[in-house]
């Protein structure tokens, strides 16, 4: 029979880990985690920073996110409200020893990349649809849902006389709308930077619907 040497309990009262019981175990294990995980979280869009890249705040994300803080063990998230997050944490090395435990989450806010380039008026395409209104209308809302579906973004749209100019963020994603729906183009490229010695162009589009 064994006898905790902190509360003096014994293996018929408790599962032991090591030379202590659950409970002692336990505690001491505790002690040890952090009781504050800090989380970025983009100020605009509230998408969190795992692994130095910002991705959507969900339940599966944030206890990856928790994962990496509490390594080596094995993380559950149980609840995230308030501020508090309840996991179980499991030490796989100790015989599956879990416990719960509570972290106050810090929430330090900044901008993700896409919503930097948004504040900034980034664009590296510009598609001037021109032609009847009604098409122009569905083509630049498709043009915009396509855009979101692949991480890119509209800046801005302008009205002109027969039609608009939509600021795209991201030339290969618009080009590959252009192209994917077999749309007639006439195209030019101005030079706007140079980036680690690599010329920098914008693209623009010009389509008659």
């Amino acid at each position: 029979m064994k006898h905790c040497p902190i509360c003096n309990r014994s293996s018929d009262e408790a599962r032991f880990y090591g030379e202590f019981c659950e409970f002692c175990a336990g505690k001491k294990m505790r002690e040890k985690l952090a009781r504050e995980v800090e989380v970025t979280a983009c100020r605009d869009c509230g998408r969190i920073k795992v692994a130095g890249v910002f991705v959507p705040n969900s339940e599966s994300n944030m206890q990856q996110l928790l994962s990496s803080v509490y390594k080596p063990y094995r993380v559950r998230l149980i609840h995230n409200a308030n501020g508090i997050a309840r996991m179980q944490i499991t030490d796989e090395r100790r015989d599956g020893m879990s416990i719960e435990h509570n972290a106050h989450i810090k929430t330090l806010r900044t901008l993700c990349d896409t919503d930097a380039k948004k504040r900034s008026g980034y664009y590296e395409a510009v598609v001037q649809l021109r032609g009847d209104e009604g098409k122009v209308s569905r083509m630049a809302a498709a043009l915009e849902r396509y855009l979101e579906r692949n991480d890119a973004f509209i800046t801005k749209i302008e009205q002109k006389e027969h039609g608009v100019d939509i600021y795209a963020s991201n030339k290969k994603a618009a080009f590959a709308f252009i192209s994917g729906r077999h749309l007639g183009f006439k195209g030019s490229y101005e030079l706007h930077g140079e980036k680690r010695g690599k010329r920098l162009y914008r693209n623009t589009y010009f389509i008659t619907l």
